[in-house]
């Protein structure tokens, strides 16, 4: 396990494989599930854990990992800390920052703002 580099070691079917979230492997989850996919679904965390696979071990797939079925929640926790690692490194995870704490609180944001005015039909 390294935080620095985002090199985790998990075992699957036995073997010990090096999952680790390359730029590229993060695009691709975010373009498919969005900036939060939900590991709890099975099929989403093999989806997710074999983009962090691929690099070093691309004959692990999404399909493989379904078959072999690992134990989910210990599965899905190191899939998770890999993905913290590959964003943060070895630096704490920043809390999140309740609403009331918030400097600028959401209140539509500066595009919806800038883009209302020009809407079909709104009133100038």
């Amino acid at each position: 396990m390294n935080p620095v580099t985002g090199q985790k070691i998990i075992v699957v079917g036995g073997e010990p494989l090096t999952l680790r979230f390359t730029w590229a492997a993060l695009a691709e989850i975010e373009h498919k599930y969005g900036d939060n996919p939900n590991l709890f679904d099975p099929e989403i965390v093999a989806t997710v854990a074999a983009a962090g696979l691929r690099e070093k071990h691309p004959d692990i797939t999404a399909e493989r990992i379904m078959q072999l079925s690992p134990p989910l929640m210990p599965f899905m926790r190191d899939v998770q800390q890999a993905l913290r690692w590959a964003y943060f490194g070895a630096e704490p995870t920043p809390e999140a920052v309740p609403d009331a704490v918030k400097k600028n609180p959401s209140g539509g944001g500066w595009l919806r703002r800038f883009v209302r005015p020009f809407r079909r039909g709104s009133p100038r």
